[in-house]
């Protein structure tokens, strides 16, 4: 019988004590905003607050679930098709700062490419495990894996959201890698992420702005400049 684990106590408290600070933040930034539009500085922190409940709760139900529930199919590949049509149906949204990344439910909203964290990372882990002594395997391991990367990371990139598509591929390529797959095939995959990535910043003008903004921030204090000088007034004044 296999052996009962207890919670890692540790990486609960920092956990907690992140989302906690978190929070904080949340209210440093929008009070004043929130009491401008709303005439309640605790408006965003309330809304925050009632998520970040929900998110412990959520979390105290995973510590109290026997991981190898996460691998039936059922929650495989029915979650991952949620999440991918969830992802085409936020195009048929009313667009948001040029963008469609949100689905609105009335008071509610939600961004489809932050459940496909978990979505993809489930998938992955699952067909990972089955095909554990062929990781490197293009057929049966590689190709799956890549397909189903590229339909997510695709759609993402579409909304636009071109961090959240990175993170993601940086998450995907470590559990390949932890799971054993060449060396090779990283660098590989890493250079050939080059020419999309250049493609996607430079020809696209407010990227670049926030590249430049973030290697002289001082040339547009006021304009896309105006939170890393800031953040660096704030370090400096203690």
């Amino acid at each position: 019988m296999a052996r009962k684990l207890s919670p890692d106590k540790l990486l609960f408290a920092t956990t907690l004590a992140l989302v906690l600070v978190g929070v904080v933040m949340v209210f440093s930034a929008s009070a004043v905003m929130a009491e401008e539009e709303f005439g309640n500085p605790y408006y965003f922190l309330i809304r925050q607050g009632v998520w970040t409940l929900l998110g412990l709760i959520g979390m105290w139900w995973a510590m109290h679930v026997d991981y190898r529930t996460f691998r039936h199919p059922l929650c495989v590949y029915g979650g991952l098709f949620v999440c991918i049509l969830l992802l085409v149906g936020v195009f048929f949204m009313d667009p948001n700062h040029n963008t469609h990344r949100w689905i609105r439910l009335g008071s509610l909203s939600f961004q489809p490419s932050e459940l496909s964290k978990p979505a993809l990372v489930i998938f992955m882990a699952s067909l990972l495990e089955k095909e554990a002594n062929r990781v490197n395997d293009w057929r049966h391991t590689l190709l799956p894996c890549l397909a189903v990367l590229g339909v997510v990371l695709g759609l993402i990139v579409a909304e636009p959201d071109l961090g959240t598509s990175i993170a993601i591929a940086a998450v995907a390529f470590v559990l390949l890698f932890c799971a054993g797959l060449r060396l090779t095939y990283v660098l590989g995959a890493c250079l050939l992420a080059i020419p999309p990535l250049f493609y996607l910043v430079y020809f696209y003008e407010y990227r670049m702005q926030r590249v430049f903004a973030f290697l002289n921030p001082w040339d547009d204090p006021l304009g896309s400049g105006f939170q890393p000088v800031q953040s660096m007034i704030a370090v400096g004044s203690g």
